[in-house]
C-alpha cells in the first residue's frame, strides 16, 4: 500500500503541477500550450532548489496542523511527529489519543488540509497572478496534493460506510490503520455495512481511473528519464492526431512539456470503467 501511495503521490504531483500551470495562466488571461522549464546555471538552480526545500517545509507543517486543528475541533488532543512506513518511506503525522470520531468528523479532518490549503493557495494565485512566487505556490499546492494521497484514499474508503458508523483505533495497535465500527450491526453482519448503493461501482470507477492515470504518468516520466539520459531529449506519443504527450529539449537546454489532456482523461475514465465491468463479471461468477 505505502509503495501504490508513493507512485500515485509522485503521478499526483505532476499532474496537478500542470493542472495548476493552467490555472495560473487562466488567472493571467492567458493560454498554455506548453510548460516551459529554462536551463538555469549552478547557483540559480541551487538557490531555487533551496527555496523549494523550505516551501515543501513549510507545506508539511501547515498540512499536519490542519489536521490536528480539525482534531482539537472534535475533542482531541493531537500530537505530532516524523515516522517511517516499513523503515523506507518517511512521512509526518498528527495523530490522535484514545478518541472515537463518527465518520463525518474523520472526513472532514482527513480532507481538510487538501481542501482548506488549495481554496487559499487558488484565492492567492487568483488575487496576485502575475507575482513571481507563483511559482513556488504552484509547487505547494502541488507537493500538497500529492502528499494528501493516502488522506484521499482513506476518506473514500470512509465515504463506502454509511454516516452511523464509529471510528476509532484498532484492537492492535502494532498495526497501521483504523477499525470501524457500526452500531446497529452485530458481529457478523460488519461486512455487510460497507457497501452502500452504488458505492462499489463508483469506487471500482475511481481505482481503475487512477490506477491507469498513474500508469500513464509513470510511463511518461521514464520515457523522459531515458531520453534525458539517452541525450535525445525528445519523447513523443501521438495516436493519430490526438497528443497524448511530448518533450523536447532544445539546444539552448530549455524543456518544454505538453499533455493531451482530454486523452489522458478519457484513457482514464476507460481504464476505470474497464476495471468495474471486470469487477461486476467477477462478482457474477462467484456468485
Amino acid at each position: 500500500m505505502a509503495l501504490q501511495w508513493l507512485v500515485v503521490s509522485v503521478v499526483g504531483f505532476f499532474a496537478l503541477g500542470y493542472c495548476l500551470a493552467h490555472l495560473h495562466a487562466l488567472f493571467r488571461g492567458e493560454r498554455l500550450e506548453q510548460v516551459i522549464v529554462p536551463a538555469l546555471p549552478p547557483g540559480t538552480f541551487l538557490f531555487w532548489l533551496g527555496l523549494a526545500a523550505l516551501v515543501l517545509g513549510f507545506v508539511v507543517v501547515l498540512h499536519e496542523g490542519c489536521h490536528g486543528l480539525f482534531m482539537a475541533r472534535y475533542g482531541s488532543d493531537p500530537s505530532y511527529g516524523i515516522g517511517f512506513s516499513y523503515a523506507l518511506f518517511p512521512y509526518a503525522y498528527a495523530a490522535v489519543g484514545d478518541e472515537c470520531f463518527t465518520r463525518n468528523q474523520l472526513f472532514a479532518i482527513l480532507v481538510a488540509p487538501f481542501v482548506v490549503i488549495t481554496v487559499g493557495g487558488l484565492a492567492i494565485m487568483a488575487a496576485a497572478p502575475e507575482h513571481v512566487l507563483s511559482l513556488l505556490l504552484i509547487l505547494a499546492l502541488a507537493a500538497n496534493g500529492a502528499g494528501s494521497v493516502g488522506d484521499l484514499w482513506m476518506a473514500a474508503v470512509l465515504l463506502q460506510y454509511p454516516s452511523r458508523v464509529r471510528v476509532d483505533a484498532l484492537p492492535d495497535n502494532d498495526v497501521q490503520g483504523f477499525a470501524i465500527y457500526d452500531p446497529e450491526s452485530g458481529p457478523t453482519q460488519g461486512s455487510e455495512t460497507r457497501h452502500l448503493p452504488g458505492m462499489t461501482h463508483l469506487s471500482r470507477i475511481a481505482t481503475g481511473a487512477v490506477a491507469t492515470l498513474a500508469l500513464l504518468g509513470t510511463t511518461a516520466i521514464a520515457l523522459v528519464l531515458v531520453s534525458l539520459a539517452a541525450g535525445s531529449g525528445t519523447v513523443e506519443i501521438v495516436t493519430d492526431r490526438l497528443l497524448l504527450f511530448r518533450h523536447e529539449v532544445d539546444s539552448s537546454g530549455v524543456a518544454r512539456f505538453e499533455l493531451g489532456e482530454a486523452l489522458f482523461a478519457g484513457v482514464s475514465l476507460a481504464g476505470g470503467l474497464c476495471w468495474a465491468g471486470l469487477g461486476a463479471v467477477r462478482d457474477h461468477v462467484v456468485r
